[in-house]
Formats: C-alpha cells, sequence, structure tokens
C-alpha cells in the first residue's frame, strides 16, 4: 500500500473475496432451469472463404425444418440440482486459459456480422467500454439520451457574446483528480490520449481562504487554531479548544481535532492492516456519521456534531454512512503522504473530447433507450434485411439483448452494458431482464448525492486583484453559497475571468437547486437571456454572499459580471444525482451484487458507482475493464489473455481467479439467490 487510497481498493476486494467464501462454505444446491440463455458464441477462425469452413460448435441443419441450437456452457444436471462448487469447477474448467502461449490467437475476435455490443451512456465509463471494445476488435453501439458526451464531466463554455477571456469555463462535473493509488487509471489515460501537458496543478486550499460563520469572519489559518473563532455559543470550551496529534504527527485543533480523534482510530487501523481495520469498521456500517459520533466513543453532544458538520460537510452530510466519512477522509487527508491534485487546461472536457476522438464510431444521440429485454431468438428473423452469414446455420438460435428506443426501431445485441446512474437506469424497463432482487434493490435505493454549483463570468478576476488574495483554493461559509472555488488555473492573467460562486452538496444543494431553472446540458446560454424570477432570487444571494466574504459592493459585483450559469445535478434528467454516495448498510448489502452481470452474462453495470471508486472518474475507467473482460470471457475466451495482458483486470478484484469466480457466480446469480432462501 503506497498511500491510503489504495484502502478504496481494498474495500471492494473484500466484498467480492467475502461473497465468493460464502458460496465456498455454503455450496448451495443450485436449481438449473433452461439452459439455453447460458450460451457462447462459437470461436471462428479467419479464412480466405468462409464458405468452405463451416460453423464450429454447431448442427447446421441446412436443409432441416428443425432449428439448430448452440450447445450449453454447463452440463445440464440429472436431477434438476447442482452444487455451486460443481459448476465452479465447470466453469473455472472453461475459463482456465491455455498453458502454450501459442495457442492464444494472435488475430481479431471472427465473430457474425449481426455480434454488436450495446451501451447506454456515453460518459466516461461508456466511452471507455467502446475504446475497449474497438481494440479487440468487437463492434458496438453507444446509446446517449442527451445531445452531449462526458455524462457528469460537463465543462459550461460561457457565450463569445461576452468579452472574451482565456479561460471562459468552469467544470459543472468532475474538476480535480488526485494523483493516487485509486486514481491510476485516470492518469494513465492521460498520457494514453496525449493530455500530460494539459495538467495543471489543482490548488486545494490557502492559508488566507475565507472562513466566515456566524456572522464572523477570519482566514483559514486562523479558524485552524484553537479557540472560540465564531462565537460559538452552544458549543463547550473543550470542545472548541481540543487539540489532537493527527497521523501525519500535526497538531490540529477545534473542529479538526474532534474529527480525528474520531476518525482516525480507524484510518490507522485500515492503512496499517486492512481486513482488521474494516472488519471494525463494519462494526459500525449501520451507523450514520451523526450516530456514530453521538452513541459510540466519542460520544459528542449533539450540539456538538451540528457544529462539526457546519465546518466539515454539507448540512445532511452527516446522515450519510460513516463508512463513507472514513474512506472520504482517506482521499481528501492521506495520513501518509501529501498527495498532488490536478485539473486539465481547457477543463474535464479536453478528456471526453479526446477520448471521442479515439473511437471510430460516434455515440447516438438524442436515442433514448426505453426497454431492454432478453430473446432466444434466430438471428435471421432478428435482421431480415442482413446477408446471411455461410458460417451461421439460418434456424441457429442465440441468446439476444432486445433494446427499445424512444421513436426508433427495436435493435438487438449480444450484450447491453448500463453506464448510466441507477437512477436513470430504473427509468429504463428491465422487468424481464434476469437479475437478483439486490441487483434490483440496489437500482432504486441505492443513494446519490444531490449537487449544485453556480459559475459566473466576471469583467476581471478581481479575488486574485485589489487586495484580495484568492488565487485558488475555496472560502466556506454558513451562508447558502457554502463554498467559492477559486480557479485554479490563469492565476494573475489579465481580462475576464470565471469564478464558481457556490458549490453546494446535501440539503444545501436540494435547497439552492429549487431556485434554478436547469438549461438543457447543451445550450450554451444567451447573456441577454431573461433570467428566471427564482434565479434572480438565487443570485440576491449569491452576490450578498460574496459582498460579505470579500469585503466589496454587491452593486460593484453585479456591475462587473458579464453572465452566470446555474446547474442542479439532482434535478437533472440525464443524471438525477451527482455521484454514488452509500447510506449506511448499502456497501455490505449491494456492493459484490452490482459488480456482477446479469440475464446470465448479457446484462453488465458499469460505471462509477460498480466500481471500487464511486464518485470518481477512475472508478467508471475501472468498471469498463471489468464490464469488457466480461463480455470477452463469455463469448471470445481464448482472446482473454491477450485482453488482460494488454488491460489487467479490474480493481475490484485481488486476483485474476477471483474475478474468474465472481463472473461465473453472475452467469447464475438468480439461481444462487434463490438456492439461499
Amino acid at each position: 500500500m503506497t498511500d491510503a487510497s489504495s484502502v478504496r481498493i481494498k474495500v471492494a476486494q473484500y466484498f467480492v473475496n467475502k461473497n465468493i467464501q460464502e458460496l465456498e462454505d455454503n455450496d448451495p444446491k443450485i436449481k438449473i432451469g433452461d439452459l439455453k440463455f447460458l450460451q457462447a458464441l462459437p470461436h471462428y477462425e479467419p479464412v480466405d472463404d468462409v464458405t468452405t469452413q463451416p460453423a464450429t460448435e454447431l448442427d447446421l441443419g441446412a436443409d432441416s425444418d428443425e432449428a439448430s441450437h448452440l450447445p450449453p456452457l454447463f452440463p445440464a444436471p440429472q436431477d434438476g440440482r447442482v452444487s455451486w462448487k460443481s459448476l465452479l469447477q465447470d466453469g473455472m474448467n472453461r475459463w482456465t486459459p491455455p498453458d502454450d502461449p501459442s495457442q492464444i490467437p494472435p488475430y481479431w475476435p471472427i465473430y457474425p456480422p449481426w455480434y454488436k455490443v450495446a451501451i447506454i451512456g456515453a460518459g466516461v465509463a461508456g466511452l471507455r467500454t467502446a475504446k475497449l471494445l474497438q481494440d479487440m476488435g468487437i463492434p458496438y453501439k453507444i446509446f446517449e439520451a442527451g445531445d452531449r458526451p462526458g455524462g457528469r464531466i460537463f465543462t459550461y463554455q460561457f457565450s463569445p457574446k461576452t468579452a472574451p477571456g482565456k479561460h471562459d469555463y468552469y467544470d459543472v462535473g468532475a474538476m480535480r483528480f488526485p494523483d493516487n493509488d485509486a486514481n491510476k487509471r485516470t492518469f494513465k489515460l492521460f498520457k494514453e490520449l496525449g493530455l500530460s501537458n494539459k495538467m495543471i496543478e489543482y490548488v486545494m486550499s490557502r492559508d488566507d481562504n475565507i472562513r466566515f460563520y456566524n456572522n464572523t469572519k477570519t482566514t483559514a489559518v486562523v479558524a485552524n487554531t484553537a479557540g472560540d473563532h465564531f462565537n460559538d455559543e452552544i458549543v463547550p470550551k473543550e470542545y472548541l479548544n481540543k487539540e489532537y496529534t493527527d497521523l501525519r504527527g500535526k497538531k490540529v485543533f477545534g473542529v479538526n481535532a474532534c474529527i480525528a480523534s474520531a476518525y482516525d482510530p480507524f484510518r490507522a487501523a485500515l492503512v496499517k492492516d486492512f481486513d482488521k481495520g474494516w472488519n471494525e469498521l463494519m462494526k459500525f456500517d449501520w451507523a450514520s456519521t451523526r450516530s456514530y459520533l453521538t452513541r459510540e466513543k466519542p460520544e459528542y453532544p449533539l450540539p456538538v456534531v451540528h457544529w462539526l458538520e457546519t465546518r466539515a460537510s454539507g448540512t445532511g452530510g452527516f446522515d450519510r454512512a460513516f463508512s463513507e466519512a472514513i474512506l472520504d477522509s482517506l482521499e481528501f487527508n492521506d495520513p501518509r503522504k501529501d498527495v498532488k491534485w490536478w485539473c486539465l487546461e481547457g477543463g474535464s472536457e479536453v478528456l471526453v473530447n479526446a477520448m471521442l476522438g479515439a473511437l471510430d464510431t460516434k455515440p447516438t444521440y438524442g436515442h433514448r433507450v426505453t426497454s431492454v429485454e432478453p430473446g432466444y431468438l434466430r438471428p435471421d428473423i432478428c435482421f431480415p434485411d442482413q446477408y446471411p452469414w455461410p458460417r451461421w446455420p439460418r434456424r441457429s438460435y442465440f441468446p439476444f439483448m432486445e433494446v427499445s428506443v424512444e421513436g426508433q426501431k427495436t435493435e438487438f445485441f449480444a450484450h447491453v452494458v448500463s453506464t448510466v446512474p441507477f437512477a436513470n437506469l430504473r427509468t429504463i424497463d428491465t422487468e424481464n431482464v434476469p437479475m437478483t432482487y439486490k441487483q434490483r434493490q440496489a437500482i432504486r435505493t441505492l443513494n446519490y448525492g444531490p449537487a449544485v454549483k453556480v459559475g459566473i463570468k466576471f469583467k476581471t478576476r478581481w479575488w486574485e486583484q485589489g487586495g484580495q488574495t484568492q488565487s485558488g483554493g475555496a472560502s466556506s461559509t454558513d451562508r447558502q453559497s457554502r463554498v467559492v472555488v477559486y480557479p485554479s488555473y490563469g492565476l494573475g492573467e489579465e481580462g475576464p475571468g470565471v469564478l464558481m460562486v457556490s458549490y453546494n452538496w446535501h440539503q444545501d444543494a436540494t435547497r439552492f437547486g429549487a431556485l434554478i431553472q436547469n438549461p438543457d446540458w447543451s445550450d450554451q446560454l444567451d447573456p441577454e437571456r431573461k433570467r428566471p424570477r427564482w434565479e434572480k432570487v438565487l443570485l440576491d444571494q449569491i452576490y450578498e454572499d460574496l459582498a460579505i466574504l470579500h469585503n466589496v459592493e454587491e452593486s460593484w459585483l453585479r456591475e462587473e459580471t458579464l453572465d452566470y450559469h446555474a446547474f442542479d445535478w439532482y434535478h437533472n434528467p440525464y443524471t438525477m444525482g451527482a455521484f454514488a454516495h452509500f447510506a449506511p448498510g448499502q456497501f455490505s448489502t449491494f456492493f459484490a451484487d452490482i459488480v456482477r452481470p446479469a440475464a446470465y452474462g448479457r446484462f453488465h453495470f458499469a460505471g462509477e458507482v460498480a466500481s471500487h471508486h464511486h464518485a470518481w472518474v477512475a472508478g467508471a475507467l475501472d468498471s469498463a475493464v471489468r464490464v469488457v473482460d466480461e463480455i470477452i470471457g463469455l463469448d471470445f475466451l481464448r482472446f482473454r489473455p491477450k485482453f488482460r495482458k494488454e488491460c489487467g483486470r479490474s480493481l475490484v478484484f485481488s486476483d485474476e481467479k477471483s474475478a474468474d469466480i465472481h463472473f461465473v457466480s453472475g452467469l447464475f446469480s438468480k439461481e444462487i439467490e434463490e438456492a439461499k432462501f
């Protein structure tokens, strides 16, 4: 473990390995029904004349009215039930790569002309899944409901109708990237796409960033010392003056001391001995941060916990899982070393544009998937206008996934990869897709955090001029705006600049979001547009907050304004939330199920939620590796060694064996769940 963020990786592996061990210990007797969906694409080898080589593993039945079928991947049990260990052995025998590397095909996969993978969503996970499939020679089609790629990577560019600046944008979505173990895939992708020269060091904080609470102002460096800096009358002095030495040997005070003394025992244990530390933390998986701090060892008075939440989180943030708070603290405050953070010149959209440029087949925009349904069908029925493929018998069936799109004709695919947030997936009819109970419950209940961002383009970067010294970092307050983020790019430059005047989470975002009339995220707004009534109220609040924090006149801020943009992620129909943020108990209940396939290996969950690192780009990228490995493992098994050599394995698995076992369990996940109950 080189840094604390790798705990995120170990957490994912813990839940997968725990599930595997439970199956090993219980060895459930599984009732196997119709095996027709448990079939894989036959392996084809390239030949000069395809008419000279019949399909392998198929009964051609060229002149017969009888339909021919692919052989099932697993033999039918004699008595209707089979033990998990027997199924696993059959699966592992199939997935064992050849000992002789020369037996691994050097050529690309050969597949029928109708073989294609459907990808729902053109965010980071969707684009990366497409690129990995493309590199393996596997066709795909991306369905994007909106009119732009990138999903929750969204850089808003202000209209050129206003005076142009060098940095006329702000990142409404992902905006910063920590260079640590859990995010290695992100930086590897930067290098792959030639974006290393676009990286700018992100300024997380400055000593002179502003802190304004209870109508009292000071600086970050002063606020981090002992004492009552903000007239916190209901907080006993023992907490205001609390002193604690953190895991880096640094003395911290007040809020930081109270939080560190509660969190550090868990943080230290996770870094020292993950298994032992995680087992200890899971004793409190039932707990929210608020309930842990009040009921367990710190036993802080409730007013103290409210005080801590106000300074260290969004309103209501302490109602989320305590385990989530511990993991987040390892990301933002590594107990072992300083972590550098980076952003991208031009905004995070340059990553999306580079990913898009690498694809031969671009996404289809404005295509909202309305339903997915499995079917055991003949290709000539699904694709009546397609020229017959000599290697595939006319009457042979295949397990297809039927995808319906709003206003479009139905299409058929060999696999479907859903990369959209679970809230959006719930708007797609998947009633007939075989899933476990836990998978369906996760789609319905898994918590996504609300977030609001507001950017204002000003005539000057006034926050860096005229005695203002806010060159990067963020100021915070208990007023409506909560957090003001100063850009780390363009420091000291002349001309217009864009300031993120409010970044809100949790209940603060829910309330502020009620004032926002969300624009379509593909629109560039006209600076002369009519301001919606409630956004005028929003701006009034923001101008007042900026004026108080920075000791400037509201009227002057209004005169300095060229344009503004406000966005509420929870009420955006394409996301319905900003990022996955597990509630108490959701880790232990759902994680293993959402990182395994459904529909007998033909429906796959991808995206940040189904990864080791939810809420981060790195998680979305890693989920793409996992789902493509699943597709190859089912239909292009002989190419799996090549894929794993080039792309590695998903970080949710501790080794290739656990990846294979978890995949086999995914093929029978519904039957295994039924056997358990």
